[in-house]
């Protein structure tokens, strides 16, 4: 065996351990070679191969961090049964709830008048305390009265189906690749600028209704979202 597999076997075994948790910062590539008592090419060698495998990743002028399990979203599953399904626990917190009007877009993506009052619901999503996703739902007033009393820490998609009714029956959506603005480091707590994924779409309910649009952002590293495509004649 290689020299750096050694080293990178040992890493491993430290992460397994937890003596390096998820997002937290590894010994420098100096540090490393002073105490596996190899080169720093060995050592460059060892990393490279775990940042590849997703196992790592680096941060350009702060170092290398411990990546946190990815999220694999399948299809139409609410976030809070996607991290328990994964063994991880979900929490969140509410950043803002409002009650707005005159959304000219949004109401006409809904298919409602332009002077529909929505609720407006943003929630930093979060998976064993790590933040995860920034989320805003726009949902018609109409559509969810008193949604505001609830609890709004827990699955929308489930708050909605028992107190409401709905059966929600799919999603349409765009993803596409982002930058975190300063607004999305703050929510966040990002130390830096990173890669995100921004999700938008509109969720249906029974006969086709567009029951809400929700506009997101997701930490790339963290979050894989898969979805079938079916071959419909």
């Amino acid at each position: 065996m290689a020299i750096y597999q050694d080293v990178k076997k040992e890493l491993i075994h430290r992460m397994k351990e937890g003596i390096y948790k998820a997002g937290e910062k590894i010994p420098s590539e100096r540090d490393l070679c002073l105490e596996f008592k190899v080169s720093r090419m060995t050592i460059r060698q060892a990393l490279s191969e775990l940042v590849a495998e997703g196992v790592l990743y680096k941060t350009i002028g702060r170092g290398t961090f411990v990546s946190s399990p990815s999220l694999y979203q399948e299809n139409l599953k609410s976030f809070t049964h996607t991290l328990i399904g994964q063994g991880m626990v979900p929490s969140t917190k509410i950043i803002e709830v409002a009650t707005i009007s005159q959304l000219k877009k949004i109401s006409h993506w809904l298919n409602v008048d332009q002077t529909d009052p929505f609720y407006k619901v943003k929630r930093l999503r979060l998976g064993d305390g790590v933040p995860i996703a920034l989320e805003t739902i726009y949902i018609p007033k109409k559509y969810a009265q008193g949604l505001l009393k609830h609890d709004l820490t827990t699955s929308l998609y489930k708050l909605l189906e028992k107190e409401y009714g709905y059966d929600l029956t799919h999603i349409t959506c765009d993803i596409e690749a982002n930058i975190s603005s300063r607004i999305i480091m703050e929510a966040m707590n990002l130390q830096q600028q990173t890669a995100l994924l921004k999700i938008t779409g509109i969720t249906y309910a029974q006969n086709d209704l567009k029951l809400f649009y929700e506009e997101s952002y997701y930490r790339s590293q963290l979050y894989k979202y898969h979805v079938d495509i079916l071959n419909r004649p």
